[in-house]
């Protein structure tokens, strides 16, 4: 554990989901290999493929940026204008981008999260309000994380991370200032300068064995780097 800043006293503490409190990698790379096999299937679109829908997907986000903000929009509405350009009708394309979409969100919920993870989690709960804060679409009670106070995602709440919305939220929330908020992520730009800059202190989970100075995207430094989670515990042992 490495201390860059002196850790003040907090009341709240908010996680990232995806390769925080779990791997996401596998998880995604499924789900999408499994919406591509639909589109093709259902969607009658032999070609569709995972490079083709990467490049259709930046596609719509320059057309309109701000969907990136909510990856689920940004998905089905990328799929939505890629239908139209195979001259399918409007009621085609409402049905197979709503089937496709329930499909890949069944899929994107095949996550087991690690027993220490959950341990973790209760024990912190005792002591701690929990919160969600995640960019991505998955809904934590559906994959047994039960343990949040609050759940806060980007584009159905505000600005995704690192904008400052879901941060100054939870603080609304719970009627504290930004500072008692101690967020807990493995991205340097979403999580750790996400939470500075919206005055949270931060823990950075790096996992990978390298030095923070060995990653160009650190811009800002955490409150906290770890290696795991189970150095949350040690912060009021």
């Amino acid at each position: 554990m490495i201390f860059y800043r002196t850790l003040m006293p907090f009341q709240v503490m908010s996680f990232d989901l995806d390769d925080t409190l779990y791997d996401n990698t596998q998880v995604i790379a499924n789900a999408e290999a499994e919406f591509i096999r639909f589109v093709q299937t259902h969607g009658g679109i032999t070609d569709f493929d995972q490079e083709s829908w990467c490049v259709w997907k930046q596609h719509t986000a320059k057309q309109d940026p701000l969907l990136q903000e909510d990856v689920t929009l940004w998905q089905t509405q990328s799929l939505q204008a890629l239908l139209a350009t195979r001259q399918k009708s409007a009621v085609e394309i409402s049905d197979i981008s709503s089937q496709a979409m329930q499909y890949f969100l069944h899929w994107r919920h095949q996550i087991t999260v690690p027993t220490q993870s959950l341990e973790i989690l209760k024990q912190l709960k005792q002591r701690y309000k929990l919160v969600a804060i995640t960019n991505g679409n998955v809904d934590p009670t559906r994959i047994g994380l039960d343990h949040f106070d609050v759940i806060l995602r980007g584009g159905e709440h505000g600005r995704a991370k690192p904008h400052a919305d879901l941060f100054s939220q939870t603080a609304r929330y719970f009627n504290i200032p930004t500072h008692q908020i101690l967020h807990v992520g493995d991205n340097l730009i979403t999580d750790v300068q996400g939470a500075m800059q919206a005055g949270c202190q931060s823990v950075w989970l790096n996992s990978s064995g390298k030095s923070i100075y060995q990653f160009n995207e650190a811009r800002i430094l955490p409150t906290i780097e770890m290696a795991n989670l189970i150095g949350l515990l040690a912060l009021y042992a």
